[in-house]
């Protein structure tokens, strides 16, 4: 089977068990494609993206505090002048690591089997800009510790998010990636318990609704907006109000932990969306 062959199936693969599970069938052919690739008896759980949520970014003070004496020009040809108009009426500017941008991946996440299935691994990979010549891919494997494991860290190694089939992404797959587009800040079930690395656990023939916590690292992303920002001066000079939209695509793995019978990988996305921070007044009245 081709690379591209294979990839198409992974795609599908989640769709095809909910549907064959929907309509009754024995989808008999599925069960052997799938099988040759899993621990024995155990079938592969459905993951299912249910989309991206942004949670945290810098409130529109800092953000104009921020871009404001880069964009806006000095006034009277007076060297600095920008700074000084600037923070006088939005004040010192912040430093890069309070401009913080969070979000959340939500997944649906189904085990048909008899026994619990924890998660292991979470990779994820997201290109922001995709189709712009300032696009960034960065990707992030999340190492998550069983509960009550004694000297588990969240720390990645070797074996973290690699795959032994080509079915699915593994980490080496986005070796390009830049350092820091991403960093990962924890994991939980969406039932508004805290964030942690600590894997949430699908009990056995139940599903449970899954979030994993992200930021974009505060260098690459902010040299991105600021790009968009000078693109938008015109409408900053005239006073109109501008968003900064933030198109991506995410997807990835996520890694199920069998025990002794070995770890089942599922593969997610690719899957689009955009991030929208709202920015009025960049520009002193």
């Amino acid at each position: 089977m081709s690379h591209l062959a294979r990839r198409s199936c992974r795609a599908a693969l989640p769709v095809l068990l909910l549907a064959c599970g929907a309509s009754g069938h024995g989808c008999a052919a599925l069960n052997n494609l799938v099988s040759a690739t899993l621990p024995a008896g155990i079938t592969p759980p459905t993951v299912v993206y249910q989309g991206a949520t942004l949670v945290e970014s810098p409130a529109q003070r800092k953000l104009a505090a921020y871009y404001c004496p880069e964009i806006v020009p000095a006034p009277f040809g007076f060297k600095g002048g920008s700074a000084l108009v600037c923070q006088g009426f939005f004040g010192a500017p912040p430093p890069p690591a309070a401009m913080e941008v969070a979000f959340d991946l939500s997944f649906k996440v189904k085990n048909p089997n008899n026994v619990p299935l924890p998660l292991g691994d979470v990779l994820t990979a997201v290109t922001v800009f995709p189709d712009a010549t300032n696009q960034r891919l960065g990707a992030a494997c999340v190492h998550l510790c069983a509960p009550g494991q004694v000297g588990c860290s969240p720390a990645t190694d070797a074996t973290s998010c690699q795959a032994s089939s080509h079915d699915v992404r593994s980490r080496s797959d986005f070796e390009t990636a830049a350092v820091d587009v991403i960093i990962a800040k924890g994991i939980a079930a969406a039932t508004g318990q805290p964030l942690s690395f600590t894997a949430p656990q699908i009990s056995a023939a139940s599903e449970l609704d899954v979030i994993v916590r992200f930021s974009f690292g505060p260098g690459p992303l902010l040299a991105a907006l600021r790009q968009l920002a000078v693109q938008s001066i015109n409408e900053l000079e005239a006073g109109r109000a501008i968003s900064f939209t933030i198109p991506f695509h995410a997807e990835g793995t996520i890694w199920f932990d069998a025990g002794s019978l070995g770890r089942v990988a599922v593969g997610y996305g690719p899957a689009s969306g955009t991030f929208v921070l709202p920015v009025q007044d960049l520009l002193p009245r």
